[in-house]
């Protein structure tokens, strides 16, 4: 292609306003960088993702998927390639106008059945059919090509180290009780609002359960990671344009009482209506602006825009019930390794999908009885009235009177949360006296200031107050003001825990960790470095971050240990 040569690609309802002006690069095989200790990184992440699995396995008896483990809508429609395309675009199964049947599963990130007000990123798999060409390996013979993607430009670690560490603070809270998650999730969609109100987005907040409850059909999804378009490189995005879906995007969802409120309102959409979206290709054009290592960085979409390739159709339909769950939930398995070469996947996210999938997808066949094979044609059913709930255990989320509720994973009654409050205090304030005093341990040792004082003088000078310089010599007084306010913000984030949980009845080391490693986020990655007063981790050391995270995991498991225990004094 000529450089400088400008495309612009139009349809129906859509159209590039920023048409392409730089060539795209071409694909070379040394486009990915893999890593030395991969092969490791990716056996823990198929022992965190197995374990996830055994977990709800034992509390459903009936194997789900690992993540996305519930659905919101099974859906059945069509997608048809566009005409006239560049070649550019014009690559892989989209190198000729043609018309293929699809089905697609929308659902949300966790690996256990949650309500829906636990609010979590969402997902959108694609399986077409019908598609021939040269296959990957493992799908030879096969005619599907999938697409997993979820409602962000941007994978929420950069590389598959950080994916599998997040992955393990899954595993690790995964079935343990939704009272504490519901508040954990309130709190997190509150700091994510005020994100959002100066103009932003936090990956982080969202992921670990922020995600403002709006409508999943009017989200714009991503594959967030490159893959081969061919001789080229893209990310692609799927797109609402028919004008019932675009009237969804931010629509807020009232869930109270509806813990599948999510799954209603796309069965609702779907019982007189249709919906339409776009394929859309963003073509990679610059090496140091659109990395394919690093999954965590959204490519400009200035330097090149998202690109229409092909429209899906869905008619009105019942968009989830009972058989279509059987067949698509525990028959089908997606994975972007379901395909043609020429849309391979790439990066270190990707490579570590391929095993991992086709082992959770091997669990769920093994223990539902139910084998996975690629289907030829799409199998959802096409009659049967829709219904939010199903008969199979886990297929929907626990709450008392169905048949996952579980002793013990509820809240107490309102008049109770004051004891919880006062034990969640008393718990955050013991457990911050003892990383106080490890912190004042870690500061004699090294004969300066600690830690919270250096944090008390850069608030100081922020505010525009006297203070010390940085690294100066420690001050009694000082130091005695630095862990007073440190002791004081541990209480009261214990009773903030206390509140949450009231006693849910699960094991305090799975709550703890996450409300520890929540303070740290929230603390370390987000307000800290947005006042100025602490780097942001990525921009830290790797010894400095793990010491931080290991403290505050300590932290959140002591904080919720004496917070059960105090609270059970107080009931006896």
């Amino acid at each position: 292609m000529p450089a400088g040569r400008v495309f612009l690609v139009a349809s129906r309802n859509h159209a590039v306003d920023k048409p392409l002006s730089t060539p795209p690069l071409p694909y070379g095989p040394g486009d990915e960088q893999h890593q030395p200790d991969e092969a490791k990184t990716h056996a823990a992440l198929r022992a965190d993702m197995h374990a996830i699995q055994e977990t709800t396995f034992r509390d459903y008896g009936h194997a789900v998927r690992s993540v996305h483990a519930k659905s919101h809508g099974l859906l059945r429609g069509e997608l048809r390639v566009l005409d006239g395309l560049p070649p550019e675009l014009a690559q892989g199964m989209f190198a000729r106008p043609a018309t293929y049947p699809v089905v697609l599963r929308i659902s949300t990130n966790p690996g256990d059945i949650l309500d829906d007000d636990i609010s979590s990123p969402r997902g959108l798999a694609l399986k077409v059919f019908g598609v021939e060409g040269e296959r990957l390996p493992g799908s030879e013979g096969d005619v599907t090509q999938d697409f997993v993607m979820a409602n962000a430009p941007a994978f929420a670690a950069p590389d598959t180290a950080s994916f599998a560490g997040n992955l393990k603070l899954l595993a690790l809270t995964t079935d343990s009780g939704q009272a504490w998650k519901k508040g954990f999730s309130a709190v997190l969609r509150g700091a994510e609002a005020a994100v959002e109100a100066f103009g932003a987005k936090s990956p982080m907040l969202t992921t670990m359960g922020g995600h403002p409850i709006t409508h999943p059909l009017g989200e714009t999804f991503y594959s967030q990671v490159p893959f081969r378009h061919g001789s080229y490189v893209a990310k692609l995005a799927v797109s609402p344009v028919s004008p019932e879906l675009l009237a969804l995007k931010d629509a807020k969802v009232d869930l109270a009482g509806r813990p599948n409120g999510l799954r209603e309102e796309v069965i609702a959409f779907f019982r007189d209506g249709g919906g339409e979206w776009e394929l859309r290709v963003q073509l990679r054009t610059d090496a140091n602006t659109m990395p394919i290592e690093d999954a965590s960085v959204a490519w400009p979409e200035d330097a090149s825009p998202y690109m229409a390739v092909a429209r899906i159709s869905v008619p009105p339909q019942p968009a989830w019930n009972e058989a279509r769950a059987r067949v698509m939930e525990d028959g089908l398995a997606f994975s972007p390794w379901h395909g043609l070469a020429a849309h391979r996947p790439l990066g270190g996210i990707n490579r570590s999908r391929r095993e991992a999938y086709a082992m959770a997808a091997g669990f769920r066949g093994e223990h539902n009885g139910c084998p996975m094979a690629e289907p030829r044609q799409a199998p959802v059913p096409t009659d049967g009235a829709a219904q939010a709930y199903g008969t199979t255990r886990g297929r929907e989320g626990r709450r008392p009177g169905t048949p996952d509720a579980r002793p013990g994973a509820w809240t107490s009654p309102m008049s109770d949360g004051p004891r919880h409050i006062v034990a969640g205090a008393a718990g955050g304030l013991a457990a911050g006296i003892v990383l106080s005093a490890v912190i004042a341990g870690m500061a004699a040792r090294s004969g300066g200031p600690s830690e919270l004082g250096e944090l008390e003088r850069r608030t100081a000078g922020r505010l525009g107050l006297p203070h010390r310089p940085p690294h100066a010599d420690a001050v009694a007084g000082e130091e005695i003001t630095a862990h007073l306010g440190h002791l004081a913000l541990s209480a009261v984030a214990g009773a903030g825990y206390g509140l949450a949980t009231r006693g849910d009845g699960a094991s305090p080391v799975g709550p703890g960790l996450a409300f520890g490693l929540g303070f740290y986020t929230l603390a370390y990655g987000i307000a800290g470095p947005a006042l100025g007063v602490a780097r942001a981790p990525w921009r830290d050391s790797a010894g400095s971050v793990a010491q931080h995270v290991a403290m505050h995991a300590a932290f959140g498991v002591l904080t919720a240990f004496l917070t059960d225990r105090v609270a059970r004094r107080m009931q006896a």
